[in-house]
């Protein structure tokens, strides 16, 4: 696995290298988004920190020091395959072979692995045409603005939506649904990981309501657990996936919905105290009445609510 510090600092420094003449066109950042969209595991707020670069010009100085820092942290073999794969992201799918963009990927990647200067400079006037070629790819601003959103606040549904392209599997289901579940199955991981732990048995029981609550087969609903499980430790605001599940539900929806979170808090050994009060704060923040809470916390078998 790439180490994390160097993930970032290696989208800062595509970043700069897109400031090169001191502009950035709206064409090249929506290019540039969908470049760095691809890096692994960047939660919402490191996002934030690498729209910092994309905020205002980077000078050359900060450029070459961005250089130095991702060629002085290629030390491991994750780190520098992760710098390759990103750099061969940037050819577009379907490009003749002997596409001129492919012999300036196939020099950068020289460049990378051999850690001479010339990486800044071969990739200067190309990397802005590819940019606009990626952005243009992009044209619908809503569903641009959308997956930024879902990226920041939601970054389960990015994850999965990812996902379910790359595995070529599609969900019968309106994207409002998808999203809700994937709100869902945060949450449900919020509750499970307060112990800083997610167990098989409790990601058993998450995949089990995401099937029977949106009728999903067994292996799209252990692939939104796994996701889910893996994405809370990183960083995921439960604040804001408590605000989204509210704007998308019912309150009959979110009562029903406290029940599956005592589910997955029971799901191995007791339902502890921990679990019992970060389920009262996801009710409150539901706008859920103690009483709410009270009836599903007490459908619980008194003898697994050590809690009490």
């Amino acid at each position: 696995m790439a180490d994390k510090r160097f993930i970032l600092e290696l989208g800062k420094l595509l970043i700069a290298a897109a400031w090169a003449d001191g502009t950035l066109s709206t064409t090249e950042i929506n290019g540039l988004k969908e470049l760095l969209f691809q890096l692994p595991d960047i939660s919402g707020e490191e996002w934030m920190e690498l729209e910092l670069y994309m905020a205002s010009p980077v000078g050359e100085s900060e450029r070459q020091r961005l250089l130095e820092r991702v060629q002085g942290r290629m030390g491991s073999a994750a780190d520098k395959a992760l710098a390759l794969e990103t750099i061969g992201k940037l050819i577009p799918s379907g490009a003749p072979a002997r596409d001129q963009q492919i012999e300036v990927v196939q020099q950068l990647r020289n460049d990378l692995e051999q850690g001479n200067g010339g990486f800044l400079d071969h990739l200067r006037r190309p990397f802005r045409r590819i940019l606009n070629l990626r952005g243009q790819h992009y044209r619908d601003e809503h569903d641009r603005e959308s997956r930024l959103e879902d990226f920041i606040k939601n970054t389960i549904y990015f994850q999965v939506t990812m996902e379910l392209r790359d595995r070529g599997i599609t969900f019968d289901l309106p994207d409002t649904e998808i999203r809700k579940l994937c709100l869902a199955a945060g949450l449900m991981a919020r509750v499970a990981g307060v112990d800083h732990e997610v167990s098989s048995e409790e990601t058993t029981v998450m995949g089990e309501v995401l099937q029977r609550h949106w009728t999903l087969t067994k292996d799209q609903a252990e692939l939104v657990a796994e996701i889910s499980h893996h994405r809370i430790f990183r960083g995921l605001d439960s604040v804001r996936l408590v605000k989204r599940f509210k704007d998308l539900t019912t309150r009959d929806e979110r009562k029903e919905f406290l029940h599956c979170l005592f589910e997955v808090a029971n799901a191995t050994h007791q339902t502890s105290f921990d679990e019992i009060e970060e389920i009262r704060s996801i009710a409150q923040g539901m706008d859920l009445s103690h009483q709410d809470f009270l009836d599903a916390k007490l459908a619980i078998p008194r003898e697994d609510r050590k809690g009490l």
